[in-house]
Formats: C-alpha cells, sequence, structure tokens
C-alpha cells in the first residue's frame, strides 16, 4: 500500500511540473513595479533616458541616478549603509574591486547569461558580472606608420629610440583608460618585496616610459595630435569605442599594437548593493538587463562592444575585432589596493 502511495505522489509530481511555466530568463524575466534605484557612470548621451522606458515597457520601475565614475564610488563610500541604491552598472574593474573590498556590493548567483560573456571578465566571485567592454589600445595612424614600423608593446615606446618623442604621455592620471594603461605595465613587474609591491625594473620602466614621451596637451585628444603635421605624436593610449570615433572625425586609419600578453579591458559590469532592500527584484532586473537581447539593443542604439558574445553578433565589425584581441592576466584586485599610491609615487618623482 505504502509502495502504491508513493507512486502515485510521485506522478502527481510529475505532472504539477510539467504544467508548471518555465522560469523565466533573460530578456523575459520582467519586473514586478517594485521600485529600484540605479547608480552608473554609463547614463549619458541619452541612455539613461532609454533604459528608464526600455524597462518601463517590461515592468521595471527604476530611477538611474548618473554620474562620472569616481563621482559613482564615492557617493556609494559616503553613503554607506545609508544608500537608496540597489543596482550599480558601468565603473571598470579597478572600482569594482574597491567596492568589493569595502563590503558595498554582494556576491550573488550568476544569471543566466553569464555564461555567454567573453572567459574573464566576470568577476570569478560573483560580485558583479560583464555587460560591456572596451578594450584599451596602444594605437597609432596606419595612414603614417606600417604595420612593420609600430610598436608591438608597451616597453617598444621606451626601449626603442625610434618611438622616442612620437607617443603621447599623460599629464594627469586620474582618468581610467590612463590607470588601466599603467595597470597593465606595473602588474608585469609585481614583486612582494619590491616598492608599492613592483620591483625597480619596473619603476625603471615607468619612469622611462614619462620620460620619453610627449605630454599630452590639455583639451586636444591624440588623433588630434596625429594629424598636426607640427606635432611629433603619432601613437598613445585609446579605447575601442573611442578608436572608431575618432577615425571618422580626423580621417586616420587605427592600428594597434597586439601584445603576447594581451591588452587591459576597462569592464562595465553590473552588480547588487549589500544593503539593498529589493533583492529579489534587483536579481530579475540584472537577469534582465544583461541579457543578449537588451545589451544588443543597447549596443545598436549606443554603439558599445557587449561582453555578451550573443549581444556582440550586433556590434560595429571593426569593434568585434579590436576588442577581439586577448585579455591581460591582471589581478584588478591588487590594482585597486594599490593604485592611488602607485600615480601617487609617479606624479611626484616621474612626471616632468
Amino acid at each position: 500500500m505504502k509502495k502504491l502511495i508513493a507512486l502515485v505522489l510521485a506522478a502527481v509530481m510529475m505532472l504539477t511540473l510539467a504544467v508548471l511555466p518555465a522560469m523565466a530568463e533573460g530578456a523575459d524575466t520582467k519586473g514586478t513595479g517594485v521600485p529600484l534605484t540605479i547608480y552608473t557612470n554609463s547614463g549619458s548621451s541619452g541612455r539613461a533616458e532609454w533604459l528608464t522606458d526600455r524597462a518601463k515597457q517590461d515592468g521595471y520601475e527604476i530611477t538611474v541616478v548618473e554620474e562620472g565614475a569616481g563621482a559613482v564610488q564615492q557617493r556609494l563610500i559616503n553613503e554607506g549603509a545609508a544608500t537608496p541604491c540597489d543596482v550599480v552598472f558601468g565603473l571598470n574593474a579597478i572600482i569594482w574591486n574597491d567596492l568589493i573590498a569595502r563590503g558595498i556590493l554582494q556576491a550573488y548567483d550568476a544569471p543566466s547569461w553569464a555564461s555567454e560573456v567573453s572567459e574573464g571578465l566576470n568577476d570569478p566571485n560573483g560580485y558583479y558580472y560583464a555587460i560591456v567592454k572596451q578594450a584599451i589600445l596602444l594605437a597609432y595612424d596606419a595612414n603614417q606608420v606600417s604595420e612593420e614600423d609600430a610598436p608591438k608593446d608597451w616597453p617598444d615606446l621606451w626601449e626603442n629610440e625610434k618611438f622616442w618623442g612620437k607617443y603621447e604621455s599623460q599629464i594627469k592620471l586620474t582618468g581610467g583608460t590612463t590607470r588601466n594603461v599603467l595597470a597593465g605595465i606595473l602588474t608585469r613587474y609585481m614583486d612582494p618585496e619590491g616598492e608599492l609591491g613592483v620591483s625597480e625594473e619596473g619603476w625603471a620602466a615607468i619612469e622611462a616610459f614619462f620620460a620619453h614621451g610627449t605630454p599630452v596637451e590639455d583639451g586636444v585628444d591624440l588623433y588630434a595630435q596625429m594629424v598636426n603635421p607640427d606635432s611629433p605624436v603619432l601613437m598613445g593610449q585609446m579605447w575601442s569605442s573611442g578608436a572608431l570615433q575618432y577615425d571618422e572625425q580626423y580621417g586616420t586609419k587605427t592600428g594597434v599594437a597586439v601584445p603576447e600578453v594581451g591588452i587591459p579591458y576597462a569592464v562595465e559590469g553590473v552588480g547588487i548593493t549589500s544593503v539593498t532592500k529589493n533583492l529579489d527584484e534587483a536579481k530579475r532586473f540584472v537577469e534582465w538587463f544583461g541579457s543578449a537581447q537588451i545589451q544588443g539593443e543597447w549596443c545598436e542604439k549606443f554603439n558599445t562592444m557587449p561582453a555578451n558574445e550573443k549581444a556582440a553578433e550586433k556590434a560595429d565589425p571593426r569593434q568585434v575585432e579590436l576588442c577581439s584581441i586577448p585579455a591581460q592576466n591582471i589581478d584588478w584586485a591588487v590594482v585597486a589596493a594599490n593604485i592611488d599610491n602607485w600615480c601617487e609615487k609617479i606624479m611626484l618623482e616621474y612626471m616632468q
């Protein structure tokens, strides 16, 4: 008799499961109307308005607060446990890891689309998942420099005299692109016994990097320098979507170095604050926002390079090419813990 009852119960459970709707995933995950507050540095040029309207179509009630990446970081730090923020997106790996170290973010189960993201871009501990990537490039004007004569990696700039004076060096170290470049160089020379965790060889490389560059002209972008016949500058740092924009603007043809060690990527991600009172809705939003469907729409509207490889099918082919360069293996947690001190030392000792 007990065996018969068990068989009946099993059959009932199987029938129940069969008629239940499948758990919604990706863009099929609709909002429930619970209000969410979202902080981002990627809300300009109509992004915040587009996202608010598009999310509303699928049941999400969101308020987007847009500021620069550093300002978002500082706001979250200052607000602490009193922050109204539920979800953060944008930023970069350096800031993400600082927020993680401060306990401002919480780890959460990977959304269904996480497996569609390019390898190495998601946080390995689940604090944020990648949505957009920018390749941080050593770029040159291929109209003026042939591939054979171009640098193959950053150290070529200061180790080979033919590049001296022909590359742009920075006069400010607060920008995200600049800090990614410095991270890509300094992490090659990590030494626990060295000053600030960097070997003497590493600091000598940084000294030479700034000594042999042409300082950026404040307010004049790299590509304006490259096309200026009175400027010696033909190469320098650039982010991938910027390269496309400037090529169109100036008639340049961007060539890029492809280092054997790979290149840094500025990874825009999406995370959830540790103090949110709307965790379920926040998770639903992340599932929706990072999906191939929504990131594909975002890409088409704002010419981004999605981290989601399915969404990337809608990206500009040239941007796909630039962002296919392998990522450099960088411990971003180490960078986040040291970058301010590294930049302070560089400014005091090596910048002219």
